[in-house]
């Protein structure tokens, strides 16, 4: 449904809401794929989407709440009753219904579970943090015995009557429930019915350890294309199993927090959020970036002199800086997703390095080449000419340096790079930018 369409169907659902139509109003959320009706859902007070929830069968609010953002998903838990939460939870996947659990108060908690009758399938996924295998799995798991016979498997199969997508790869496990192999179930189903499952088992099964990083999980699952990834705890025992639709939302809130962290927002931030977290996010990076500007200008202070006898040096100070600080964003850029992705690590960190330096005196050569050149045409000053060409071809190398070795630094001492790099590589390139340039000048001078 088009975004367009959606304006107007949340028309409705607020007219009907206005009127205490709620019988109306379920009708326009039952009408709406589940997507949508989170979207609309989000766009209601808390009051109404309480009313709301309250009036839809559990399975239909079960559904809305898994497509909510994590953070509106816990708002709205908490107003609800625990009777209906665990009516709600009882319904959704339980990964998913952990998630909601583990954002909210331990007292809710405690007694939504009491509530819930699938409680004990829940209770074991939230001794994991969200953000690890075990917060992301699935932990109802149809598993096989290598000794068993094609139709044997099939039976119980049959008997279990798993989610389509949890079936698609079968487990096969041996004593203690440790994992042993993987078997398609296309394989399976065309197997001869007196063949044993060993004979059709992959006992090259790739998986992960229950405390792995989402980041890890979403890798290794694109990495070996598939569409599941199965679970172990550190007895090699298999506890649950990922799906692919389970990390399509990790690559998308892992690749948004890269993306703010870039620009120094820490967290996530909505566009109409409150203004306060908004001011609080991105404070304490503005600070960083004052003091690493304070630093710079001290550097052009220390040449006031040099400025005062060739006042067309100021004119062009931002340019150096600026293209240093773009080159170094390039670098950062590139090297930071290369940690996020496991492509670049302590090992290769020195062909990464060996890699930006040689790219960046290309870049740097040309684009000082040109800029000296554009200079001395339009203000026909050779001096300040060969110092910015100079100057710009030292600020590329700094940037390059800085843009690989800043990140590495950072990752070594535990500090996420994608959140402080940017300002201290913008902070190296704009003083040395300053520094090399008006240095030269005044050595020429």
């Amino acid at each position: 449904m088009k975004v367009e369409t959606l304006d107007h169907v949340l028309v409705r659902l607020r007219a009907a809401l206005e009127h205490d139509d709620l019988v109306a109003a379920a009708a326009v959320i039952e009408s709406l794929q589940p997507a949508d009706q989170a979207d609309l859902v989000e766009e209601l007070s808390g009051a109404d989407q309480v009313a709301l929830i309250s009036k839809l069968d559990p399975a239909d609010s079960a559904d809305v709440l898994e497509e909510m953002e994590d953070q509106e998903a816990a708002a709205l838990a908490e107003l609800l009753p625990p009777a209906d939460l665990a009516d709600i939870l009882d319904e959704m996947e339980m990964d998913e219904a952990a998630d909601v659990l583990g954002d909210l108060p331990a007292a809710l908690v405690a007694e939504t579970l009491r509530e819930m009758e699938e409680a004990e399938e829940v209770i074991p996924l939230l001794q994991y943090p969200d953000d690890t295998a075990g917060g992301l799995m699935t932990p109802a798991v149809v598993t096989l015995r290598r000794e068993w016979f094609a139709q044997q498997a099939l039976e119980v199969l049959r008997r279990a009557e798993p989610d389509a997508d949890s079936a698609y790869y079968l487990y096969v496990t041996g004593e203690g429930g440790r994992l042993q192999g993987v078997v398609g179930l296309r394989d399976l189903v065309v197997a001869l019915p007196e063949m044993v499952v060993e004979a059709l088992m992959d006992p090259a099964v790739i998986s992960v350890p229950v405390t792995a990083d989402q980041e890890v999980c979403a890798r290794t699952l694109s990495r070996y294309g598939y569409v599941a990834l199965p679970v172990v705890d550190e007895d090699d025992r298999l506890v649950g199993v990922i799906t692919a639709d389970d990390l399509i939302e990790v690559v998308e809130n892992e690749a948004t927090e890269d993306m703010y962290r870039m620009v120094g927002i820490t967290g996530a931030e909505m566009v109409f959020g409150p203004v306060r977290a908004s001011v609080l996010k991105r404070l304490p990076w503005l600070a960083v970036n004052m003091v690493t500007l304070f630093v710079a200008i001290t550097v052009v202070d220390a040449f006031e002199r040099v400025i005062a006898g060739m006042v067309a040096l100021a004119t062009f100070l931002p340019l150096v800086s600026g293209q240093g600080g773009n080159a170094g964003s390039q670098t950062t850029t590139v090297i930071v997703r290369g940690l996020a992705l496991g492509e670049v690590t302590s090992r290769n960190g020195l062909r990464a390095l060996s890699r930006e330096l040689a790219a960046a005196a290309i870049n740097g050569a040309i684009v000082g080449i040109g800029t000296g050149l554009a200079i001395y045409l339009w203000k026909g000053e050779p001096v300040i000419a060969v110092a910015a060409a100079v100057a710009m071809v030292l600020n590329f190398l700094v940037a390059a340096l800085a843009g690989v070795l800043v990140p590495l630094g950072l990752m070594a001492v535990k500090v996420d790079p994608a959140l402080a790099s940017a300002a201290f590589v913008t902070g190296v390139t704009d003083t040395l930018g300053f520094l090399f340039f008006l240095g030269i000048a005044s050595r020429l001078l």
